[in-house]
C-alpha cells in the first residue's frame, strides 16, 4: 500500500533517501548560479549525458551582462559535455518534445516549474543552485520523502475550462492545508486531459506550493495514506481567473470586467500548440483592442503554427507573435509592462513586479479567456459570448 511517490522514491512519506537522478537540467537564468556553486566544490560533472540546459528566459539576449552570462554558460557546456539548446522553446516543454523524461525517473530542474514533467509519472522537483550542482557533481539528490495529497477528477470539463482552471479550482479546495513539501497526485486526468493539457495541471500545481505533482498514468495503484484526498467535478467548473497579486487569490471571470492594457498567450503553462489552436479559434475573423502577444513554447509549436495556418489568423487580428520561449513572463524582455497597466496573462505567477512594474495589476486565466479579452478590451466572460 503506497502512494506514487512512495512507489517511484521506494521509501515510505517522512524518511529520508538518496536517490541517482535520472535527468538534470537548468537554463539561462539560473546556470550562472548553479556553475558558480559547482565550480567551488566539484572538477567534473558526473552524468553529462543526463545533463542539459536550456537558453529559453531571456533569448535573444536584451542585454549586456545577460549575454556574458550566457556565454560563460556556454563555456561550461563545451567543457563538460552538455547538450545545450538556444532558443529552440521553454525547457519544460523541450525536455518531454525531445523524449528526455520517462516514467519513474528522478528529475532535478532548476527552476520551480519542474514538476511539470511530472505529467510524464516521473518525480521530478525543482531545485536552487547548490543543490542541482551536487546532483551535477555526484548523480545523486538527498531527499525527504513527501505526503500526498490525492486529486481524485470526475466527470468531462465544459468547453471553455481548461486544466488551469482545474487547478485554480483545487487552490481552493487546499486552503486548509498546508502544501510546503507535499506532493499532489492525480487520478482521472490520464483519461479526461490530453497531454498538453496534463503539463498544465501539473506546471500550475506549483502555485499550490506543493513540492511537486504527478499524474497517474494507470498503472500506480495509488492505495498508500493521504494528508487529504479531494474531488474535483470537473462539469461543475466555470472559467476563472486569478487576482492580482497571488495565483492563489482565484476569484470568476463572471462580472469581473476590469480592463486591460495587454494580454499575453504562452509559458511553460499554456504555451503549448493546443492552447494556441484555442486562441486562434477565438480570434479567427477578430480583431483585437489591445496589445496581444502570443509566444509558443518551442520551435515545434512555432512550425506547427505556420503549417496549420494558425499564424496568419493572429497576424490578421492584430496580435503580436513572439519567438519560442519564456517571453514576457518573467518580465526580462518582451512585452515588460509599465505602471497600473492591467495584464491578463496565461502564465504561472502573478505577483507584484512579475511582468515589469511592480504597479501593474496581473490577471491570470486560462488561453480562452484571454483570446476573448483580447477582443473586448477587458476581462470577458467566454460563457457569456462564445
Amino acid at each position: 500500500m503506497a502512494t506514487i511517490v512512495e512507489e517511484i522514491l521506494d521509501e515510505e512519506a517522512g524518511e529520508s533517501v538518496i536517490r541517482e537522478v535520472d535527468l538534470t537540467y537548468g537554463h539561462d537564468a539560473t546556470m550562472p548560479l548553479v556553475i558558480r556553486s559547482f565550480n567551488k566544490r566539484f572538477e567534473d560533472v558526473q552524468n553529462p549525458e543526463d545533463t542539459y540546459i536550456f537558453f529559453d528566459h531571456v533569448y535573444p539576449s536584451s542585454e549586456v551582462e545577460y549575454s556574458d552570462l550566457q556565454n560563460k554558460t556556454r563555456d561550461f557546456a563545451r567543457k563538460h559535455g552538455i547538450t545545450l539548446y538556444e532558443g529552440d522553446g521553454i525547457c519544460h516543454q523541450l525536455v518531454p518534445e525531445e523524449g528526455l523524461v520517462e516514467k519513474n525517473d528522478i528529475v532535478v530542474g532548476a527552476d520551480s516549474h519542474t514538476p511539470t514533467l511530472g505529467a510524464f509519472s516521473s518525480f521530478a522537483v525543482g531545485m536552487g543552485a547548490t543543490d542541482v550542482s551536487v546532483v551535477l557533481g555526484t548523480g545523486k539528490t538527498w531527499l525527504k520523502v513527501p505526503k500526498s495529497v490525492r486529486v481524485d477528477l470526475k466527470g468531462l470539463p465544459g468547453e471553455n475550462v481548461t486544466a488551469m482552471d482545474i487547478v485554480m479550482q483545487l487552490n481552493q479546495e487546499l486552503e486548509d492545508v498546508n502544501m510546503n513539501y507535499k506532493a499532489l497526485e492525480f487520478f482521472g486526468a490520464n483519461e479526461k486531459l490530453s497531454a498538453d493539457e496534463k503539463m498544465t495541471l501539473t506546471n500550475f500545481s506549483a502555485e499550490t506550493n506543493a513540492k511537486t505533482g504527478i499524474v497517474n498514468d494507470g498503472s500506480f495503484e495509488g492505495e498508500g495514506e493521504y494528508l487529504k484526498e479531494v474531488k474535483i467535478r470537473l462539469n461543475e467548473l466555470q472559467p476563472s481567473i486569478s487576482l492580482p497579486h497571488n495565483p492563489q487569490n482565484v476569484g470568476s471571470v463572471a462580472n469581473n470586467n476590469r480592463e486591460i492594457d495587454q494580454v499575453f498567450i504562452g509559458s511553460c503553462t499554456n504555451g503549448r500548440f493546443e492552447h494556441i489552436k484555442m486562441a486562434a479559434e477565438i480570434l479567427e475573423g477578430e480583431k483585437v483592442q489591445v496589445r496581444t502577444l502570443i509566444c509558443p513554447a518551442s520551435k515545434r509549436v512555432y512550425r506547427q503554427m505556420v503549417e496549420e495556418d494558425i499564424m496568419e489568423i493572429f497576424v490578421d487580428a492584430g496580435a503580436t507573435i513572439l519567438p519560442p520561449g519564456c517571453g514576457p513572463c518573467l518580465g526580462r524582455h518582451m512585452g515588460v509592462v509599465g505602471k497600473e497597466e492591467v495584464v491578463l496573462s496565461t502564465n504561472n505567477r502573478n505577483f507584484k513586479g512579475r511582468m515589469g512594474s511592480p504597479e501593474a495589476e496581473i490577471y491570470l486565466s486560462n488561453p480562452i479567456t484571454a483570446a476573448v479579452s483580447s477582443i473586448h478590451g477587458e476581462i470577458t466572460d467566454p460563457e457569456e459570448v462564445l
